[in-house]
Order: C-alpha cells, then structure tokens, then sequence
C-alpha cells in the first residue's frame, strides 16, 4: 500500500512540474511546428457510389514552416544540406501530397501519363506543375507529416508549382472518376486575394 501510494505522489509531482515548467518557457511537443504544420494541411476524401476513390492530404510548406521543422529536429537552420530546400521556396510554392486509391495502378501522380490530373488554381490562373516527386519512405522527407495521421498505404509525393504572388490558391487532383480540391490560404496577409 506504501508503494502505491509513494508511486501516485511521484507521479503527480512528475505531472505538476511538467506544467510548471511549460509556464517558465520549455516547450512541449505540440510547437509552433505543429501548430502551423495542421494548420497549412488539408485533407480531402473523394467518394463514388459509395466506395472511396481516393484519400488525399496535402501540407503546404513554406519557408516558415520547414525553418520550424529544422528547428524542431534539432538541426541548424544554416545546415548546409536544407540550403538549397529553403532556396527553392522563394521560386516554387511547394505541396507535400499523401495520396492514396485503393488502386494501386492509378496512383502514379509522378508519371508523365498519369491517371490523375495535378494543377493549382490561384487568382484566375490555372498552373500546371514545373515537377512532382514520388518520395520513397527512407527519403527525409517523408517524416514531414509526421505528427499529423497520414493514410498508412499512401504514396507520398513533392509537388512544385511556380511561384505565384495569391493568398488563396486551390490544388486539385482530377480524373474522370471525380476531383478533389484542396483550399489553401497563406498566413501571409499582404497578398493579392
């Protein structure tokens, strides 16, 4: 009984002084990473007939947020391996696209002749992508949606775009099986509408 009750004493100071020191400035796991990482993703569910066609979520990287996961994983920002990463979004808007069908055949987002059509609507412009990259699950990149619940059978994939100064911009997969749209708008609130 002694233990019992020493063991619950230990556990509600370990807990207390978890939240006391949260309030003096240590961090806990849910970061500003986190936070703005669920914020930038959008996931979508294209149903037909009552059977699912496709399950899609996407995060919108940005140059905060990648700089944040750096952070995040105890790396250094001037690291010189995420130089050209961070380069690359003062040219491209870049997506982080988990797609999966539960036909495998059609979900090849990365082929020249792909079943799915990938573009990017953004203030009247319909841009088609400059490059989408399948990412194999020992690429670094895949833990990037980490700590957001992914599909565990979908193939992961980096989708680029040129760069277009719009706050809301909408990604689209389309087949003749339906289309799904993903509504993305930036933090950054000096941008067109």
């Amino acid at each position: 009984m002694r233990r019992f009750i020493f063991l619950f004493l230990a556990l509600v100071f370990v807990l207390s002084s978890c939240s006391m020191l949260e309030k003096v400035g240590f961090t806990t796991y849910k970061t500003e990473y986190t936070q703005l990482l669920k914020r930038r993703t959008k996931s979508y569910t294209l149903y037909r007939d009552f059977s699912t066609i496709a399950k899609i979520k996407v995060t919108h990287f940005n140059k905060k947020l990648f700089s944040y996961y750096i952070n995040t994983t105890s790396h250094s920002i001037k690291d010189k391996r995420f130089e050209s990463y961070l380069d690359e979004f003062d040219s491209y808007d870049i997506y982080y696209v988990a797609f999966y069908t539960p036909d495998f055949d059609i979900n090849n987002l990365s082929d020249k002749n792909s079943f799915w059509n990938t573009y990017l609507s953004a203030c009247g412009e319909i841009l088609r992508p400059v490059s989408i990259d399948s990412i194999d699950t020992n690429d670094w990149r895949s833990n990037w949606l980490i700590s957001v619940d992914m599909e565990r059978w979908a193939r992961e994939y980096v989708v680029k775009f040129k760069r277009v100064n719009c706050r809301r911009k909408i990604l689209a997969f389309s087949s003749f099986l339906g289309t799904a749209m993903l509504d993305f708008e930036d933090d950054d609130k000096s941008k067109n509408k």
